[in-house]
């Protein structure tokens, strides 16, 4: 029932933003932390749903400057970690948080068109739109 709630207020969203992306009044702080991947759309309108995640993402951000990593949550509360991580400066361009990526094998930008403190929205430059939720571990 919480994943259908959330990917109705996640289509509530996409639908309230139309072409106009989100200003520079997000909080991009609230960028920190462990995040799951909910639903990847591609530019042809093809959602992918993902119900569950082995691996989530971890950003941590200071001062306009931060990085990326893949985590993977263990039934402890632990996590097992990536030795790869992903730099990342955030800027703002035409009214527009985005994050710029730069690693030894590519560069590429991502704009934040929405941000709080449960759900977040990331479209990369070739059109991808990401919809995450924060991510809560298994309450044993």
């Amino acid at each position: 029932m919480k994943k259908l709630v959330l990917l109705a207020t996640a289509i509530f969203v996409l639908s309230c933003s139309s072409k106009k992306e989100q200003s520079p009044e997000i909080d991009i702080n609230q960028i920190n932390g462990y995040w799951e991947i909910v639903q990847a759309q591609n530019p042809y309108g093809k959602n992918v749903l993902y119900s569950i995640n082995s691996s989530i993402d971890y950003f941590e951000m200071k001062d306009s400057i931060g990085f990326r990593k893949k985590m993977k949550p263990n039934v402890n509360g632990s996590f097992k970690t990536s030795l790869d991580l992903e730099k990342f400066k955030v800027y703002v361009e035409n009214d527009t948080i985005k994050l710029a990526y730069n690693t030894l094998y590519s560069k590429w930008n991502e704009s934040v068109l929405r941000l709080n403190d449960s759900l977040m929205l990331i479209k990369n430059d070739n059109d991808f739109l990401y919809t995450y939720k924060r991510f809560k571990p298994i309450e044993n």
